[in-house]
């Protein structure tokens, strides 16, 4: 199937200079007004060569430019095209793929105010080329795009017949199945009509025969010898189906309301439901070689969570049956897993919309190998929440993910969605930098929480240098405590034996006085790097949690709503310190 793989975007509506990767399944992810909407309203007006007014252009005083490349032009979809049409394509298709071009000079919707151009796939310059018949041959490759909008009146897509919308492709298939199977009932009921009407017909009512005498009376005076005759056509089956409406009928009621008298929260579940019904219904069109766009503006409006999973079912079947779909949403039920790292985020600032590197990218430019670190940003838990946040917050233990969000809370008054903040659990601190380094690369706001080991180790990810003097300080008190305690070193650091775990003996550490000093410069150093490193060595201890488990979360969230922070933490001045660093902005 071929598909639409990238567009640039150039001075329409929000998007001053934007780039958008598509796939036959894509979802736009964002804030109210980051320009989500443009974006669909581009590729719907790229594919129509539909000519824009002043309200389109982010500058008047410069073109609308939008560039798409297309992959995936094969035989079978080249066969559609005239030969002419198939002509002026050719010199520049290669490898599958061609690049097109939507320019408009200037604001205005005449015929001739788009200028199509096309170019070979890797040309990427400024020489265009404009043959003939390119228009025709775009729209035949790309059909008429159905294009839902969130806020616009849904009875336009459902109610009324047309070629692009729901129900005109619902009936469009009806059509052709009822032709195959039905052909003959249709045409014999439609000779008895014809025999009525027509004016040659065998049975041609009396009303007709009286209407061309009393008309046939007065021309006579005009114009002898000429007679007039009204003749009502035969309607063609296809005329008859595109009268094709939907009505509703509710329960404990027989009467069929038109579906423009239903609210809009029905509206939207009987629209979601026949794009269920069109994805269930239509057959595998990519072997026909065509390929349909389907961009829906907020599809989940009005659903509940279980309808939201179904019409995602749908739309993805959809996507592998030659359409290509493309939507916008707020809303996680909308995407899973496997869509996540090639979904797109998009932002609005100064210089308009923009989209950001979307995950499976960042990962491919971060990463040599798909190691720990991006196997644990492909789990659900963790993913799901990196889409629809300002800022992601890792920590690298259970503990963390059981009682943060109900200790950030208890201090600010806000759970983490109203902060818009994400929390992420690593596998442990040594996956903290390469997920800092990955979120960085899609320029989403990224801080961290680490235990006071991870600080002793950071040397190798060249986040603190080996000689660095507060670090020397501390491996000198871990030398002095040891023959008291009697753990393992392995050289100057501590590591796992004789009872004792590496992290353990570096909580031994933190709790000696002359630590205090070195501890807090490496805290402030670490944080440069957005990562906050506990003073006691781990969270635990900061909460007077005695062990890391179940129990122990459950009495510290059970204290949290029936005491005040004093009364449960260690050191509230650090836990708000600590709360504010989370949650204010870079």
């Amino acid at each position: 199937m071929h598909r639409i793989i990238e567009i640039k975007i150039n001075n329409f509506r929000s998007c001053k200079e934007t780039i958008l990767k598509l796939e036959s399944f894509t979802a736009l992810v964002g804030y109210n007004n980051a320009g989500k909407s443009n974006l669909l309203k581009c590729i719907d007006i790229l594919v129509r060569g539909k000519a824009q007014d002043e309200s389109s252009f982010y500058d008047v005083s410069k073109p609308i430019q939008i560039i798409a490349l297309l992959d995936g032009l094969n035989e079978q979809s080249l066969a559609h095209l005239s030969e002419a049409q198939f002509k002026s394509l050719e010199p520049y298709l290669e490898g599958g793929k061609i690049r097109i071009r939507f320019l408009q000079e200037k604001p205005g919707t005449g015929r001739n105010a788009v200028v199509m151009g096309v170019q070979l796939p890797n040309q990427n310059d400024d020489e265009w080329n404009n043959p003939n018949g390119l228009p025709q041959a775009i729209t035949t490759l790309f059909p008429e795009p159905t294009f839902i909008n969130s806020m616009e009146d849904s009875a336009e897509d459902v109610s009324k017949f047309k070629v692009g919308n729901t129900i005109g492709k619902l009936i469009a298939i009806l059509q052709k199945e009822i032709i195959a199977t039905k052909v003959d009932v249709i045409n014999d009921a439609l000779k008895v009509i014809g025999s009525k009407l027509n004016v040659d017909g065998e049975e041609r009512l009396k009303d007709f025969e009286e209407f061309d005498n009393s008309i046939n009376d007065k021309i006579e005076d005009f114009f002898p010898g000429l007679k007039l005759n009204i003749d009502i056509p035969t309607p063609d089956v296809t005329d008859l189906f595109k009268q094709g409406k939907i009505k509703v009928t509710e329960e404990g009621s027989y009467r069929k309301t038109d579906f423009s008298d239903m609210g809009h929260g029905a509206q939207r579940a009987i629209q979601m439901t026949l794009i269920r019904h069109l994805a269930e219904i239509t057959k595998d069109v990519s072997k026909e070689g065509k390929t349909n766009l389907l961009l829906i503006d907020e599809p989940e409006l009005f659903l509940h969570p279980q309808a939201i999973e179904l019409l995602r079912a749908s739309l993805k079947s959809l996507s592998n049956k030659g359409y290509q779909v493309v939507f916008t949403t707020h809303s996680p039920f909308m995407i899973e897993p496997e869509d996540i790292p090639y979904s797109n985020i998009v932002r609005k600032n100064a210089e308009g919309t923009k989209v950001e590197t979307r995950l499976n990218e960042a990962i491919v430019k971060v990463l040599d190998t798909h190691d720990a670190q991006a196997r644990l940003l492909f789990e659900t838990y963790n993913l799901g929440q990196i889409l629809f946040s300002d800022t992601v917050l890792i920590a690298e233990g259970e503990t963390e993910k059981q009682v943060l969000p109900f200790l950030i809370k208890k201090v600010t008054g806000k759970s983490l969605g109203e902060l818009k903040l994400a929390l992420v659990i690593a596998s442990g601190s040594q996956s903290i930098p390469g997920m800092i380094n990955i979120l960085k690369e899609m320029n989403i706001p990224v801080k961290a929480l680490a235990d006071l080991d991870f600080a002793f180790s950071a040397q190798k990810f060249h986040l603190i240098d080996k000689e660095n003097e507060n670090i020397k300080k501390c491996l000198d008190i871990v030398s002095e405590i040891q023959p008291k305690h009697g753990f393992h070193l392995q050289g100057r650091y501590p590591t796992s034996g004789n009872g004792f775990k590496a992290a353990q003996i570096y909580e031994l550490m933190a709790q000696q006085p002359e630590a205090i000093d070195s501890i807090h410069g490496l805290i402030e150093h670490f944080k440069t790097h957005s990562i906050w490193v506990w003073k006691l060595g781990a969270i635990e201890p900061h909460l007077c949690l005695e062990t890391k488990e179940t129990g122990e979360w459950y009495k510290f969230k059970q204290n949290l709503d029936e005491k005040s922070l004093e009364e449960v933490v260690l050191d509230p001045i650090h836990i708000n310190e600590f709360t504010s660093w989370c949650t204010q902005k870079n």
